[in-house]
């Protein structure tokens, strides 16, 4: 048999109970509900706060029942639209990453050697996909300018332009430097790029042993290639006076909508000079960071990530 002091204490866990999950639902929901109800749920809360406190139960049990049915007709039904609430934020967090994976940036990883030394096998970079302008997906249609126009020197990420030659390679990204664009005549003289008639500078640096590039077995020549004042790295195989060609190789004019691209590691590349141009509607965007890099060739995952070039911006 039930003694007065355990009615009691049983009386105050049950009000406890309440008044926590009418302060739950309140915070969660107080915004949904009429003000003029919130404001009397709020009252009902107090007076039962209050008896609680002083421990007057006929009053606790008279002002219980008032904010229990108060409970039930305006807060209960929220329990279930708050794991709808939940779904929607779900669903916004992913509308929203794709809506920047879409139109603002996109991750991209380097697969092959093409780009060393500026580009390693193993780097993890973001592109800027509205930089040149976004279109909608699947299709060829702008919807926001550009704030630039595609320039010499800019790395840039693409769709494959001739995969009806090889369908393995349709809707493969490629990621190559910038050296044509439409309008400009391009040739080869040794190792040195040649540009409507003006032949772009390479100041030679030195060896570049293999350990400190990437998986390259024998050491390779390293210059800076100068096109029209944007200086960036290249490298060519040792004891090579000639870069390879390809059947491209001399370009009399590039087409109108149409890019001329190569690798950073000229001899270990295959690009335009010998697959011919890429559709400027091709274009993704400009490789412009890289946020992580790993060498998966090292043993050890301290030494796997090539610390110093995360956060390196790409020239």
């Amino acid at each position: 048999m039930e003694t007065p002091q355990t009615q009691s204490a049983e009386l105050e866990s049950q009000a406890r109970s309440l008044v926590s999950k009418v302060k739950k639902q309140l915070g969660a929901n107080g915004n949904r509900l009429n003000p003029r109800v919130a404001e009397s749920i709020n009252y009902s809360l107090k007076r039962t706060e209050s008896a609680l406190k002083d421990k007057d139960y006929p009053k606790l049990i008279s002002v219980m029942d008032d904010l229990g049915r108060a409970y039930e007709k305006h807060l209960k039904g929220f329990k279930s639209s708050r794991l709808w609430s939940n779904v929607q934020s779900f669903l916004i967090a992913i509308i929203l990453a794709l809506f920047i994976r879409t139109f603002v940036v996109q991750p991209f990883k380097i697969p092959t050697g093409s780009m060393i030394p500026t580009l390693l096998v193993g780097d993890n970079l973001l592109v800027n996909k509205f930089i040149y302008g976004t279109k909608l997906p699947f299709t060829d249609i702008k919807i926001l300018p550009g704030i630039r126009k595609i320039e010499r020197g800019d790395v840039i990420v693409f769709v494959y332009p001739n995969y009806e030659k090889d369908p393995s390679k349709n809707g493969i990204y490629y990621i190559k430097r910038v050296v044509g664009l439409p309008g400009d005549s391009i040739d080869i003289d040794g190792r040195n790029l040649v540009i409507n008639d003006h032949t772009m500078r390479l100041d030679y640096l030195g060896e570049e042993p293999p350990d400190s590039i990437g998986s390259i077995i024998e050491a390779d020549d390293l210059y800076v290639e100068n096109l029209f004042g944007k200086k960036h790295l290249v490298m060519f195989n040792k004891g090579r006076e000639s870069t390879q060609r390809g059947n491209k190789i001399p370009v009399d004019k590039v087409p109108k909508g149409f890019l001329f691209v190569e690798g950073d590691n000229r001899d270990n590349s295959f690009d335009s000079r010998f697959w011919g141009f890429v559709p400027i509607k091709n274009v993704v965007g400009k490789a412009f960071i890289i946020h992580w890099s790993w060498n998966s060739e090292r043993k050890g995952i301290l030494d796997m990530v090539r610390w110093k070039r995360i956060g390196r911006l790409i020239k």
